[in-house]
């Protein structure tokens, strides 16, 4: 039996987004995983593998408790506490410096075996951990930090394709985000595609197609605040609905205060008793609430493959989606969704309408196969188990480039 690995998932913030949670849980139950960064919340959890290295904002506590650290790291690693203090002054300001450094030396102390870096914006910070001691470094490819970041600021493009080659594995939820890639010198047979991972929970909330009577056609999307979520759109598209004398009510949840351009649209269209603007709910509670809709809209711009859609089509709610990144990998027309093209109103407004018309058999068949498709890639098991075996890849190359002499331990 192989011993575990202590495996670093890391965004710099505890808690984390809900399918980065889900990966920490699989991954405890076969490596140690270390969580370094700042906790924003009260966290735990069950796992004793799952470790948490917190390291507060607040001057009066991280000061302290780096200076612990770093005389710990300079007794044990001197070497590791010069490389940390030597990254640390190439940045401009002396708070910078400190910050960095107070992120450096957790992580050069308890020496993961494996950083696997969830933001890839962040590459150019930690790319010194390789030369600092045995360390593999994993990079994923999520949504908005692969497919627009590098697009709209150059300075970013530069870093990837600076950094991205030197890295050991490149992981990207979707082949329409492995494919972007290319763009940032990388061969594409260095990128594994691994699903985003779903947890088993959502399947447990599946439930076949029932007509309901209702007064109005429920529609509903889930998502943060942000332009790249297209809820200007979906609000145009239910204009046109109202207009041609369609029923409908459609309720927008996100977390945050509601941006001042959607509330004058919904405002200067006349639409206030049809467009609902709801916070955000638990994983639970949203499951729940999820089902007492008619279909999920996800109008977005860009999207690598939104969670929300999975765990839609996890727990039997019919969905329409742009076509936008990887969506149409999981949304097959006719077959598991309806898709339309980015930007267009009357396309989101004709698939609605033939989300109401179709008949029962045909959308519960779409329902159903829907939740076959996710159930059979994107559930947490699969997804899991295949994140442990590029890890163990990766780590199993370094070791034969060890052993035959190429590589430096």
């Amino acid at each position: 039996m192989k011993p575990p690995l202590k495996i670093a998932i890391y965004t710099g913030v505890i808690p984390n987004t809900t399918f980065i949670e889900t990966l920490i849980a699989g991954v405890a139950k076969e490596h140690e995983v270390l969580l370094f960064g700042t906790v924003k919340k009260n966290t735990s959890y069950p796992s004793k593998r799952i470790k948490i290295i917190d390291t507060p904002t607040s001057l009066y506590k991280n000061v302290p408790l780096t200076l612990w650290r770093a005389i710990k790291l300079g007794v044990k690693y001197p070497k590791r506490l010069a490389l940390a203090l030597k990254e640390a002054k190439t940045y401009s300001t002396n708070y910078t410096k400190w910050l960095r450094f107070s992120r450096f030396v957790p992580v050069l102390l308890y020496a993961p075996d494996i950083f696997h870096l969830q933001w890839t914006s962040r590459i150019d910070r930690w790319l010194f951990l390789k030369s600092a001691y045995p360390c593999h470094i994993v990079v994923s490819l999520l949504g908005s930090q692969a497919a627009i970041l590098p697009y709209i600021e150059s300075e970013v493009l530069k870093r990837y394709q600076r950094c991205l080659p030197k890295v050991d594995a490149i992981h990207a939820i979707s082949e329409h985000l492995g494919h972007q890639a290319t763009n940032f010198n990388v061969f594409p047979e260095r990128v594994q595609v691994i699903p985003t991972t779903i947890p088993a929970a959502a399947f447990s909330y599946y439930k076949p197609f029932e007509k309901r009577e209702t007064q109005a056609f429920q529609l509903v999307s889930v998502g943060r605040h942000h332009w790249v979520k297209g809820y200007r759109y979906g609000i145009q598209a239910v204009h046109q609905l109202i207009q041609s004398g369609i029923a409908i009510h459609y309720s927008i949840i996100a977390a945050g205060k509601i941006p001042e351009a959607l509330l004058f649209q919904v405002s200067q269209l006349g639409l206030q008793d049809h467009i609902t603007f709801k916070p955000s709910l638990t994983q639970s509670e949203l499951f729940e609430h999820l089902q007492t809709y008619d279909a999920l809209l996800l109008p977005s711009l860009s999207e690598g493959i939104a969670n929300v859609v999975l765990e839609a089509m996890a727990i039997g709610v019919p969905v329409i989606s742009t076509n936008c990144g990887g969506m149409a990998e999981v949304v097959i027309p006719e077959k598991t969704g309806w898709l339309v093209p980015v930007r267009d109103p009357k396309a989101i407004a004709d698939a609605v309408k033939d989300c109401m018309d179709l008949e029962e058999e045909f959308k519960r068949k779409i329902i159903q196969q829907a939740y076959d498709l996710v159930s059979a890639s994107y559930h947490e098991k699969h997804s899991v188990a295949k994140m442990l075996r590029l890890y163990d890849e990766v780590v199993g190359s370094m070791k034969l480039e060890a052993r035959s002499g190429k590589l430096e331990v």
